[in-house]
């Protein structure tokens, strides 16, 4: 009889899952039975494919990918067909504005919408070519309940009375959906996605708050103007909107005063591997374990005194080269890098090569991280054309690229060593004060400066601002009184507002998992299940081993259930993004370990398990799917 494998849920973290169990498989001959448990669309997660196009993806579309290595490189290279290549064989245009369009090229923004749709393609793509050893069963319908019969047999029931027997779990469930009790898009905090269902329900005269100024804060805005009629359009050289007189009034602010530094224009190539020279895994696990001992748990880190002057040291040495390379030449830039990396930042060489530099140009990563300066935002008015400046600058900086600009040079840094970043993070590398002020303080800095949206989104909401149809008179967000009367009292450094609607803009992942309900409280309440904790600091998720298996409330990890993404946000770091094609670390890895453990498990157990029951749908041997 087949193993019996459920999976719940088939967004992208699932769809990797099932991407690398198909090719794993091809070296299995044990037969397994996946059930794939998914309301949605299957593949898409969060990218529906029916939102807005004005909703862009937040990473060029050549850097995103589905597929992961193949046996068959002949068929089918590493990582192919990335996104970029699926729209590129499909003839997908890119609007450039006032009617003009280009064919699809590597480093566009494509649309979530655009996204969505090859993610259910690439499903519908890897189930027609599993091995013959794989079948699979899809049930549309949300998971309500799991329960453990056994070690090896566990009931999945379904919000319309199903109920499926299988051997094992994998929970893939990807962004948390839930909110607070009781909360209602119509309710005085709403929740921002999707933007722009919930802006269809708020009215336009309505005064509506948006916490925050990130990713999520500029898809919110977005869909409250462009969604509303509103145009962007360029007057010498300088972008302009147009408002449509349907945009409601829109009062945003953060708790720094700062929002994210655009995404610079990429100059990188595909196959681009920085190797940093400070932050490496080997000078990270010398600091935990000096005398050669091996064990990793050896000892704790503290990341502020540790592990950010590596950082410092990475993103300084990328800025002065990259400063010195464009201001001089290559030649006194490769010799200043000869200089830093044998003598140190303060070398009698490295000073005299910085002594030639003006003072306005040195590096200093505080004043990066720091919020907006005080003197500044007490003051709305002043505050206000700070920003539009300041954001302006941002602007001209990324249009320089990724590795002209020093700047943003530097800030790609933290993305290019984030695999380093994890490798010190997860498994409660750190000690619990500093896990905590990593995630509180470090963490949304990192963001701020290396993961923002592309340059024209900063570009519109500079002119939005000015336009005066985002308002940021508020200063920096001080904090927010319960409503009353039907209004939310903002208070900020430089005033207050009064809003009819309070947007939270912050995705949620997966907090105080203990006070999950559904599938997560199930499995906590059974016992194959603890929350994630790194001695006294309860950072979220559930605990796992380095193969995704879940840890029991005994600190077992014997049942054959694994979790990946979202729900495992606590020991594990930036489970979220998407994969890039052949990436040393990204979910496709992650995923790739946790399948391995899987098939090992399968392989062990598929002799003695009884059959899966329950009613479904088959998911045909050839399924239809369109190109488009």
């Amino acid at each position: 009889m087949p193993w019996k494998l459920g999976i719940v849920g088939m967004g992208p973290r699932g769809l990797s899952l099932l991407e690398r169990l198909s090719s794993l498989q091809q070296d299995h001959f044990e037969p397994i039975e996946l059930h794939l448990f998914e309301p949605g669309q299957p593949g898409c997660g969060v990218h529906a494919t029916d939102q807005p196009e004005y909703l862009l993806a937040n990473t060029v579309c050549s850097q995103i990918t589905a597929f992961g290595i193949n046996k068959r490189t002949i068929a089918r290279p590493i990582g192919s067909p990335s996104l970029f290549e699926w729209a590129r064989a499909r003839q997908y245009e890119v609007a450039e504005g006032d009617g003009v369009n280009h064919l699809v090229h590597e480093n566009d923004y494509l649309p979530r919408a655009v996204l969505g749709k090859y993610l259910s393609w690439a499903f519908e793509y890897i189930v027609r070519n599993l091995p013959d050893s794989v079948s699979v069963t899809l049930h549309q319908q949300e998971v309500t309940d799991i329960r453990v019969l056994d070690r090896h047999k566990y009931h999945i029931l379904g919000i319309n009375g199903l109920r499926v027997e299988v051997n094992g779990l994998a929970i893939t469930t990807g962004h948390s959906s839930c909110g607070a009790p009781g909360r209602s898009p119509r309710s005085a905090h709403a929740p921002a996605h999707p933007v722009d269902r919930m802006m269809d329900r708020l009215g336009s005269t309505d005064q509506i708050g948006i916490e925050g100024m990130g990713l999520t804060a500029l898809d919110t805005i977005t869909a409250a103007t462009v969604g509303r009629g509103g145009q962007f359009t360029r007057e010498g050289g300088r972008l302009r909107y147009r408002p449509s007189g349907r945009e409601p009034k829109l009062v945003c602010f953060s708790r720094s005063g700062v929002p994210l530094l655009a995404r610079a224009r990429n100059q990188k190539p595909l196959n681009w591997d920085y190797q940093p020279f400070f932050t490496t895994t080997q000078a990270t696990d010398r600091l935990r374990d000096p005398y050669g001992g091996g064990s990793r748990a050896q000892r704790k880190l503290d990341f502020a005194r540790e592990v950010l002057p590596l950082v410092n040291s990475e993103m300084e040495l990328m800025y002065y080269s990259t400063l010195i390379r464009r201001t001089m030449c290559a030649e006194r830039a490769e010799r200043f890098v000869v200089s830093y990396l044998s003598g140190g930042p303060k070398s009698a060489e490295v000073r005299a090569i910085l002594a030639a530099l003006p003072t306005e140009s040195r590096w200093d990563l505080a004043s990066l991280m720091a919020p907006a300066p005080q003197d500044v935002m007490v003051d709305g008015t002043r505050y206000r054309q700070w920003l539009i400046e300041k954001m302006r600058d941002d602007v001209d900086e990324a249009r320089v690229g990724n590795i002209d600009s020093p700047i943003k040079a530097a800030c790609d840094v933290l993305r290019d060593i984030r695999p380093i970043l994890r490798h010190v993070v997860e498994h409660g590398g750190l000690t619990p004060e500093s896990h905590q002020s990593f995630l509180t303080d470090f963490v949304p800095v990192m963001n701020r400066l290396a993961v923002g949206p592309p340059l024209q989104k900063i570009e519109e909401l500079a002119a939005l601002v000015e336009a005066e149809i985002v308002d940021v008179g508020l200063g920096r967000a001080l904090s927010v009184e319960a409503p009353t009367s039907g209004k939310t009292k903002i208070y900020g450094s430089a005033g207050t507002r009064q809003v009819d609607k309070l947007v939270r803009t912050h995705l949620p992942l997966l907090p105080a998992v203990s006070l999950q309900g559904g599938i997560i409280e199930a499995l906590l309440r059974a016992g194959v299940a603890r929350a994630f904790t790194n001695g006294g600091y309860e950072p979220g998720g559930l605990d796992v081993t380095p193969e995704h298996r879940l840890v029991s409330h005994d600190g077992h990890s014997t049942s054959p259930i694994w979790a990946l993404g979202t729900p495992i946000e606590g020991p594990r770091f930036y489970t979220f993004v998407l994969s890039a094609p052949g990436a040393a670390r990204s979910p496709l890895q992650e995923a790739q370990e946790c399948a391995e453990d899987i098939l090992r498990t399968a392989q062990t157990l598929s002799a003695a398990v009884p059959s899966a029951r329950g009613d479904a749908t088959r998911i045909p041997t050839t399924p239809q799917f369109s190109a488009a």
